[in-house]
């Protein structure tokens, strides 16, 4: 009874040719997205006090202690975050973030400005537009409403990609070399103000994980 619309679905149904066409694109883009990569260095001022960030400012951990640091304007003080030192008003700027095995984990850029004192919550009309890794179990775009990613296995690496005239921020599958999630930044008016690239090691638990969160720094040994 329902041949008719089973033969539309059917034909609706991309062929192997079309996905395969789709996959080609989108490797393509990922590698051009590349080309674009950019020197991404943390800033110690804007770490929360948990957070400890290496000498060089390549990778951030959570140290489950409030640690005596200097009290900056800049500095978050209710959420594990830190800002990179690098903020971005237009081109195009790619950096890829290794999260190891952690279990929770936030990636993105924040706009200026953004609050840093209180409660914060992640959301594109706050200034946030971001990804994240929950409790080991499930990745969300921080979209409105938020959105499940679909991932398959465990991500380890991800590519982040800025492109202010286009006005999108892409995150990357590094290893299929495939889009996870795309924001449209800004609407219809020109953004303004910079965008920092941010990084979180998730809720502040009362058992850390001290993986770090690292900037990969060479994209040779990618998989």
């Amino acid at each position: 009874m329902n041949s008719g619309k089973g033969k539309a679905d059917a034909a609706n149904r991309p062929t192997r040719v079309q996905e395969e066409k789709a996959r080609v694109q989108e490797e393509k883009g990922f590698l051009q997205a590349q080309r674009q990569k950019v020197d991404v260095t943390l800033d110690a001022d804007t770490a929360h006090p948990r957070l400890e960030i290496s000498d060089d400012g390549k990778s951030v951990k959570d140290t489950g202690t409030i640690r005596k640091v200097p009290s900056k304007e800049k500095r978050f003080d209710s959420h594990t975050f830190v800002l990179a030192k690098e903020g971005y008003t237009c081109g195009r700027h790619y950096w890829e973030v290794d999260v190891g095995k952690r279990r929770s984990w936030t990636l993105g850029i924040a706009q200026e400005p953004v609050t840093r004192k209180g409660t914060v919550t992640l959301s594109p009309k706050n200034g946030f537009w971001v990804i994240g890794f929950a409790d080991g179990r499930e990745y969300w775009a921080h979209s409105d409403p938020w959105t499940r990613l679909s991932v398959s296995g465990k991500l380890q690496k991800i590519g982040i990609f800025l492109d202010i005239s286009a006005k999108q921020l892409s995150f990357y599958n590094i290893r299929k070399k495939a889009v996870l999630y795309t924001f449209t930044l800004g609407g219809d008016s020109s953004p303004e103000g910079k965008f920092f690239p941010l990084f979180s090691t998730g809720p502040a638990a009362a058992k850390p994980d001290t993986e770090p969160l690292e900037i990969v720094q060479g994209f040779d040994d990618d998989e």
